[in-house]
C-alpha cells in the first residue's frame, strides 16, 4: 500500500527525533521505513500506523541505526576516494594529459632558465599551500546546506585532511633537499610529483563541489516532496 504525505512526515519526524543528525541518511532511513510500515499495513491492516513503524525499526535490532551509518560512512569514503582517482586519472589521458604534460615541461624549462632557484621552489611550495588551504577552508566552509549536517559532505570534510598531509609533505622535502635541489639533483623528479600533488588537489576540488551541488539538489528536492 502507499503511505500518505502525513504518514511520511510522521516517519520524518520518528527518524530525525531518533537521534539521525546526518540529512542524506535520514532520506534513507525515512525511505525504507516507509516502505517496510507500508509492507506490515499490508500484511496486517488492523495495527495502527504508529505501531507499524516501530515494528519496522525494530528490524534494525538492538543497536538501532548505528550499523547503518558506519556501513554508509565507509561506502560514501570508498566512493569519494573512488570518484577522485578516476579524475586525477583523467589528467593523464587524452586530451588532458596534453595540459599535464605541458605543465611539467614548463615547470622544467622555468627550473633551467632563471638562476635563483631557491625563488623556483619557494614558489612550488606557496602555491600548494595556498591552493591546499583555499580548498580546505571552502570544505569546511560548506559542511552543512540549509543548517542541515549530510554525511557526504563529512565524508569529504574527513578526507581532505589529506590535502593539508599533502602540503605539509612537500615543505617538509622541500627543507630536507633544499640543497639538493639548488644543484640540480632530482628536480625531474621532485617537479613531476610536484605537478601529481596539485592535479590531485584540482581532482580533490572538482569532485567536492559535484558532491555539494548533488547534495544540495537533493536537499531542495526532498524539502519539496515531503
Amino acid at each position: 500500500m502507499k503511505l500518505t504525505i502525513d504518514q511520511i512526515q510522521y516517519i520524518d519526524t520518528y527518524v530525525e527525533k531518533s537521534g539521525i543528525e546526518w540529512f542524506d541518511l535520514k532520506i534513507e532511513l525515512v525511505d525504507h521505513l516507509a516502505d517496510a510500515a507500508a509492507q506490515i499495513l499490508e500484511d496486517n491492516p488492523e495495527i495502527a500506523f504508529e505501531v507499524a513503524v516501530t515494528k519496522a525499526k525494530l528490524a534494525f535490532g538492538t543497536k538501532g541505526f548505528r550499523p547503518l551509518i558506519t556501513s554508509k560512512t565507509n561506502q560514501l569514503n570508498k566512493n569519494y576516494y573512488k570518484r577522485v582517482f578516476n579524475y586525477l586519472v583523467s589528467f593523464f589521458t587524452f586530451p588532458k594529459i596534453i595540459l599535464s604534460l605541458f605543465l611539467i615541461y614548463f615547470l622544467i624549462k622555468t627550473y633551467q632558465l632563471i638562476d635563483d632557484k631557491m625563488w623556483f621552489y619557494d614558489g612550488l611550495t606557496i602555491v600548494l599551500f595556498l591552493f591546499s588551504f583555499r580548498l580546505f577552508f571552502f570544505i569546511f566552509k560548506r559542511d552543512r546546506i540549509d543548517g542541515k549536517k549530510h554525511l557526504a559532505l563529512n565524508a569529504i570534510k574527513q578526507i581532505s585532511m589529506i590535502v593539508c598531509n599533502i602540503a605539509i609533505f612537500f615543505q617538509l622535502g622541500y627543507t630536507l633537499f633544499s640543497e639538493k635541489l639548488f644543484e640540480g639533483e632530482n628536480y625531474i623528479f621532485f617537479t613531476v610529483l610536484w605537478v601529481l600533488a596539485f592535479l590531485f588537489c584540482v581532482a580533490l576540488e572538482v569532485i567536492s563541489n559535484r558532491i555539494y551541488k548533488d547534495q544540495k539538489a537533493l536537499y531542495y528536492q526532498y524539502k519539496i516532496a515531503v
